[in-house]
């Protein structure tokens, strides 16, 4: 399991405090990991939580001031970056209310972008012209602009109808905290990406993509063959096929059934059964990386390699490690984060990567 030939990454991580009420007002808190192939080094941003923070960091904020009544937090979320997408010259990524703005050059804050409809953010996808996030406790797709302006929202229902729900916008989504463990949401989408005119998001709770087509309004899922339990977080294509995180230590890999070579190999009409994707399982610990990991997420794919973190749930070790695997799926340890590194480790209760991109020079 050697380190060589790993493409340069920037990784995103998240943290929370053993205090939920701590007063962290005007600090700054590590939550980016960048690997050049050899080393590691971390970058430090500011992350405005409550309503006088808005107000700290007017210099730097892009969007939408808080809401006339908007209270501070009784509770403070986890701290740290979350979805991360790499757009030109800069990188975007989410936190619990906000998508940051960062230079690729050297990794400064340009701007943070947040409106009231922002909240607990997981993927998002970003272009040169609009920032995609969910407000995942509602279940509500949210397209904003780069000013942090809202162009539109809407919100997936149980039946997969598509409705605009105004009555969400009379309240400040960025100062609620999450108020139980585990997924929120109906859905609770978590990765966002386009693919021609759709909207692909995967659901936790359903371990599928629900598919939104804004030419006609309607969502549809698009299922997997799975044989065996899984907990899918990030999901994206990949040339011809479609790479997924299980929280769970597993990556799957699906793909369109071919329904001629399934003819040739079984038998006669097994080509008559409704089929949807086609799936491989890795699971990381029946790798040469012979553990299991306590965690798994955040995906990205380079020359046919996958690179995912590990590790980082509640009550474990303050750490977080990435993984690169090949398609033989061989495994290297890209390299590992601990906290005593970076931060005093008595004031937080768990560390965990959230998401990794390969860095385009």
């Amino acid at each position: 399991m050697s380190e060589n030939n790993i493409d340069k990454l920037a990784v995103s991580f998240v943290h929370g405090y053993n205090e939920t009420d701590i007063k962290l007002e005007g600090e700054v808190f590590p939550s980016l990991l960048v690997y050049n192939g050899k080393n590691n080094s971390t970058y430090n941003y500011p992350f405005p939580r409550n309503v006088s923070d808005f107000l700290y960091y007017k210099d730097i904020l892009k969007g939408i001031s808080p809401l006339k009544g908007s209270s501070n937090f009784k509770r403070l979320p986890r701290f740290g970056l979350t979805g991360i997408k790499e757009v030109n010259d800069y990188i975007f990524a989410g936190s619990w209310n906000s998508v940051y703005k960062i230079k690729k050059s050297d990794f400064s804050i340009v701007s943070i972008i947040s409106n009231n409809l922002m909240s607990d953010l997981h993927g998002i996808y970003v272009d040169k012209n609009k920032i995609i996030t969910v407000l995942t406790g509602k279940d509500t797709i949210v397209i904003s602009d780069h000013d942090g302006d809202i162009i539109d929202h809407f919100t997936v229902k149980k039946d997969l109808s598509v409705v605009k729900d105004k009555s969400i916008e009379n309240t400040d989504w960025r100062f609620l905290s999450k108020q139980f463990r585990g997924s929120t949401g109906i859905w609770h989408f978590n990765y966002v990406q386009v693919i021609n005119d759709e909207i692909w998001l995967t659901s936790r709770n359903i371990n599928s993509f629900v598919i939104y087509n804004r030419n006609t309004n309607n969502c549809r899922v698009k299922t997997m063959n799975l044989c065996t339990p899984a907990l899918i977080h990030d999901g994206l294509l990949y040339e011809d096929k479609y790479y997924f995180t299980s929280i769970d230590g597993k990556i799957i890999i699906a793909k369109e059934p071919d329904k001629e070579k399934t003819v040739r190999e079984w038998h006669e009409g097994l080509n008559l059964y409704n089929r949807d994707l086609e799936t491989k399982v890795i699971r990381i610990n029946e790798t040469n990386y012979a553990k299991e990991p306590n965690w798994c997420r955040g995906i990205s794919m380079n020359k046919n390699n996958i690179y995912v973190t590990i590790d980082g749930r509640y009550d474990s070790d303050l750490s977080f490690g990435i993984l690169k695997i090949n398609q033989k799926e061989e495994v290297q340890i890209v390299t590992r984060l601990n906290w005593s590194d970076i931060g005093d480790p008595s004031k937080i209760k768990y560390v965990t990567g959230f998401d990794v991109i390969c860095i385009n020079n």
